[in-house]
């Protein structure tokens, strides 16, 4: 599900700026001014979906540390 939407955003994300992008780029440069576009973009998602799956249980577990402290103070 992740790489599919991280797919469908750098699509959206090329679309948009791919035209620009090879209008100020000229001759032999624009197709490795792409794919070095796409390497970057690539690695940032490949970054925050680790980000997301490593940090995604500690965040849980300190909501149900919080969850647990407020129900011990009411009871």
């Amino acid at each position: 599900m992740w790489l599919q939407l991280m797919v469908r955003y750098l699509r959206l994300l090329f679309s948009r700026v791919a035209p620009t992008a090879v209008r100020r780029i000229g001759g032999a440069q624009e197709g490795q001014s792409m794919v070095e576009y796409s390497i970057v973009a690539a690695l940032i998602a490949v970054v925050a979906m680790a980000a997301v799956q490593a940090l995604g249980g500690g965040v849980a577990q300190v909501f149900t540390n919080i969850l647990a402290r407020i129900s011990g103070i009411g009871a």
